[in-house]
């Protein structure tokens, strides 16, 4: 049965609609207010050319232009503009395009500027323009200043700034705005109760089934790398996963098991069908399935508030001991990081004590120590191996060998510069490293004659990528050489242990790598491990 773990049906079909609705508003919209702004800037057009052509055709104007009597004409229009019109400028120049008028008394006497006024001057013709002038961007309106003999004597130009044009247009836009608001409100109503109608449609064909299947598959996916077992409020099996079975040691098929009573194949078999009193979810519960320990968990599936069955899902007791040790590498790094920073604290009450002492060039030259040794070794890891996380680890490491009294050597011929196969992440190849280190620390520790040395060598230079460790411990137990890589299987006496070689094999195997023993001489062990760089990084 598919199931969409992505939006849900009703949550696109309300982004479709919207986007529908959304789409159509937007190109209304924009239609609308080019529309809007190409009939305003026509009609703006249209009053600043009859203003200019009346002004320019006003026998006053006419008489006073051939008179030369430019004071009584700066009167007329300052209160024509000021009582009348409401065109921002209104000025008159000369046939020179000389100003005789402008609402800046300071600008009068110049020469006008926007070099649009030949069709006036020359063809005597009344146009509309739209130029820059002394207060920016306008829409002007043009019209010739004729005498008697029909000759030219001066031009008059009507302006209405953009800016003023702009309000004027947000101002005829603001009623369609609104509507478009309720509009686009309306439709996100209306699409909303659509998709609850298309979603009650949906479950009124099989409300149960469908309802149980989505949950049902919900909950299994969620616990896909575990145990899970479907069950009914008639404790029938609904769906069993295959790793369910091989925890179970069930042989029977998937498809064989689906409707089958629960009791039939598990014992005891009360986990999975609780009592009226214990309907609540259970988490991380013991218990003991056809003889093998698990960790379990019970979640209930319901459908308006009543019981559909139950998901129960679990995995082997010991598999939670496996990632506790890996969590152990770091808890290792994080002790590695406390002991730095007690180192670095001494140093620092040191350092300190000496500036008190006023023993300045003592305290310099330990500070200068100190930088260039931890400069020489971090440059090294940096340099050598061209990934944080290993470099990182090593570092640990190193520091950590030095507190127990061991030397940590690394192989000239180390060398880490590739990616890393496609089958082996960063942290599963710390945890190799962290895993085979420890081992070695503690087998040198161990061994009371050793030389409490380590050697390291990790290199990618060839198709493969090789690790090798080797300490002077007491070596790897004849007894235990053979099942050394199994679960479980350790040399040391503690509890706890024998997940790290585990691990270790896992994961190489699972690279397509593979592991050799060899012994140290004089005494001690070699693991060698070789894992081929595979990848499209290598293709």
């Amino acid at each position: 049965m598919p199931y969409n773990t992505g939006m849900t049906f009703k949550n696109r079909l309300f982004l479709l609609l919207l986007l529908v609705i959304g789409l159509q508003l937007l190109v209304i919209s924009i239609y609308v207010h080019h529309r809007i702004a190409d009939i305003l800037d026509h009609e703006i057009g249209n009053r600043a050319l009859v203003q200019a052509r009346q002004i320019a055709t006003n026998p006053i104007i006419v008489q006073c232009m051939i008179r030369k009597d430019y004071p009584k004409i700066r009167e007329y229009i300052d209160t024509l503009q000021r009582s009348y019109s409401d065109a921002n400028y209104i000025v008159i120049g000369d046939a020179q395009e000389i100003r005789i008028t402008h609402p800046n008394h300071d600008q009068i006497g110049y020469h006008m500027i926007g070099g649009d006024n030949s069709p006036a001057l020359l063809k005597k013709e009344s146009f509309i323009s739209t130029g820059r002038g002394t207060y920016g961007f306008a829409i002007r309106g043009k019209a010739p200043i004729l005498d008697d003999k029909d000759n030219v004597i001066g031009i008059v130009s009507v302006g209405y700034l953009l800016n003023s044009i702009a309000s004027w247009r947000t101002l005829y836009l603001q009623p369609i705005i609104a509507m478009m608001s309720m509009m686009l409100l309306s439709s996100i109503l209306a699409a909303y109760f659509f998709s609850q109608h298309i979603k009650r449609q949906m479950l009124d064909m099989e409300p149960k089934e469908i309802a149980f299947s989505l949950r049902m598959e919900s909950a299994i996916l969620q616990s896909v790398y575990e145990g899970v077992i479907a069950v009914n409020q008639d404790g029938l099996i609904y769906l069993i996963n295959q790793n369910a079975r091989q925890i179970l040691g069930i042989t029977q098929d998937t498809r064989q098991l689906e409707g089958m009573p629960i009791c039939e194949i598990i014992s005891p078999c009360e986990f999975f069908i609780p009592g009226i009193d214990q309907q609540e979810a259970v988490k991380d519960e013991i218990l003991s399935l056809n003889g093998d320990y698990v960790i379990a968990s019970r979640v209930p599936c319901q459908l308006d508030g009543k019981a559909l069955g139950w998901v129960v899902s679990f995995r082997r007791k010991d598999d939670i001991n496996t990632l506790s040790h890996q969590l152990s590498q770091v808890q290792q790094h994080a002790e590695s990081l406390r002991v730095m920073r007690h180192e670095y604290a001494n140093k620092l009450s040191t350092i300190g004590g000496l500036i008190q002492l006023g023993a300045y060039e003592d305290a310099l030259k330990a500070i200068r120590q100190e930088s260039n040794q931890k400069q020489q070794l971090v440059d090294y890891f940096i340099s050598t191996f061209n990934n944080n996380q290993v470099a990182g680890l090593l570092l640990s490491k190193y520091i950590r060998a030095q507190e127990l009294g061991l030397t940590l050597e690394f192989d000239p011929a180390c060398h880490l510069s590739k990616p890393l196969p496609d089958a082996l992440g960063g942290d599963e190849l710390t945890t190799i490293l962290g895993n085979l280190l420890d081992n070695a620390f503690e087998a040198t520790l161990k061994n009371p004659d050793s030389n409490k040395q380590i050697s390291l060598l990790i290199s990618d230079q060839s198709d493969e990528l090789v690790i090798e460790v080797a300490d002077n411990g007491t070596g790897i137990d004849p007894s235990v050489a053979e099942t050394l890589f199994e679960r479980g299987v350790t040399t040391k006496e503690e509890s706890g242990h024998g997940y790290g070689m585990y691990l270790i094999q896992r994961y190489v195997t699972h690279a397509g790598g593979y592991i050799t023993l060899d012994d140290a001489d004089p005494v001690g062990a070699i693991i060698s491990l070789f894992i081929p760089l595979k990848g499209n990084a290598y293709e």
